[in-house]
């Protein structure tokens, strides 16, 4: 009897080290208390904060010929445009030929006056001398007219730049007349005022809100870093993709995909151009935060389950404790990198399976590779 006892105790546990070996190895850890950390990471470009249109006041001349162009750094008071004033001119000549006549003619008239006093005659020179008035008013008409044109030839021939920047489009062509009040020119104006401007997919642009700080490192200064604040959030400006090949109709077709953030940047050591890293993180900032936390890794899905976690269960076999799976399905609200807020289905008192060396099904028997965390239940 006893050498049967002994070997039935041999034979299980021989046969409970074989199971053990067969079975999955799973480490499992507890829920936490605490609030997600939401991180948003990406790169942008500083621009100058302002863009300065310069417009056409005089509309009669085409243009003759165009100083810039794009990304040409421009002075204030530099050509950016010349017009052609060759009809102008020509106009000019013209005018100067009929003042020169007007001159002859009231000399004429002046004559007439004087031999019209001489004879006495004092109602022929009363009428000449209407003439002569009405005469010098048609020649100091034509002279402003000269000086007018002129003066347009001198202040409108050329398109001057009125501040310091950088071009960002030309939209006057050779041989084309633009209109008074229309943009030929437009520059990012430099300035000590400038922003920083990055995209962010949709995604990362629920977190973001305006007047939230971020921080700025930037290569070119060594690495420096330099806190600001958003400005604003706005959907990316579209952009045209392609020559209408993939498009339906034809057309270019938009990508609208992803928002653009824009934060004021003020820095001396900063010219514009110079690209950069930002980082922005947010977590829970009190107690009253606080939620249930579980690590990505232990979190599953399923089309009939949704989201669940294995839950390790302890039991007391013959030979000691034993550790059997469960599935517990979950109501999550977030998640950021590392752990999603749960609602409902867990509590910190579990202990979730977080990884195994073999797959886990609900009811089959494990061990715990961190059995020493586990409690009992």
């Amino acid at each position: 009897m006893i050498a049967f006892i002994l070997m039935m105790l041999v034979l299980t546990l021989f046969s409970n080290t074989i199971l053990e070996y067969s079975l999955p190895r799973v480490s499992a850890e507890r829920p936490s208390f605490g609030g997600l950390t939401y991180k948003v990471n990406g790169s942008g470009t500083v621009e100058t904060a302002e863009e300065v249109k310069v417009m056409s006041e005089y509309g009669s001349w085409p243009v003759e010929e165009v100083e810039v162009k794009v990304d040409d750094k421009v002075k204030k008071g530099q050509v950016l445009v010349r017009f052609d004033t060759s009809d102008t001119e020509e106009q000019i000549e013209t005018e100067q030929l009929n003042y020169k006549k007007q001159g002859i003619a009231l000399e004429k008239l002046q004559t007439s006056y004087k031999e019209a006093k001489l004879i006495f005659d004092d109602k022929l020179a009363a009428g000449i001398r209407r003439d002569m008035e009405s005469a010098q008013l048609d020649l100091d008409a034509q002279k402003r007219k000269i000086d007018r044109l002129r003066e347009e030839i001198s202040e409108y021939s050329v398109l001057t730049s009125s501040e310091e920047g950088t071009v960002t489009e030309v939209l006057a062509a050779v041989g084309a007349t633009v209109a008074p009040g229309t943009a030929v020119v437009s520059l990012k104006k430099a300035a000590t005022s400038l922003e920083f401007k990055a995209d962010v997919t949709n995604e990362q642009a629920k977190y973001l809100k305006v007047g939230d700080s971020i921080n700025i490192k930037f290569p070119s200064l060594n690495d420096a870093k330099i806190e600001v604040k958003i400005k604003s959030i706005d959907t990316k400006k579209p952009d045209k993709q392609g020559d209408g090949q993939n498009s339906p109709g034809g057309g270019q077709q938009e990508n609208t995909n992803g928002k653009e953030i824009v934060a004021v940047i003020k820095d001396k050591r900063l010219q514009g151009g110079e690209a950069g890293d930002f980082e922005w993180s947010k977590k829970a900032e009190s107690e009253e935060d606080a939620k249930i936390l579980v690590p990505n890794s232990a979190i599953r899905e399923s089309n009939e389950d949704g989201k669940f976690v294995y839950v390790v269960s302890e039991k007391e076999g013959s030979l000691g404790k034993e550790y059997y799976i469960r599935k517990v399905k979950l109501t999550i609200e977030s998640s950021d990198a590392e752990f999603t807020e749960v609602k409902e289905g867990v509590s910190p008192a579990d202990f979730v399976v977080t990884s195994s060396n073999k797959p886990v099904e609900a009811g089959k028997r494990v061990l715990v590779s961190n059995e020493e965390d586990n409690g009992s239940e």
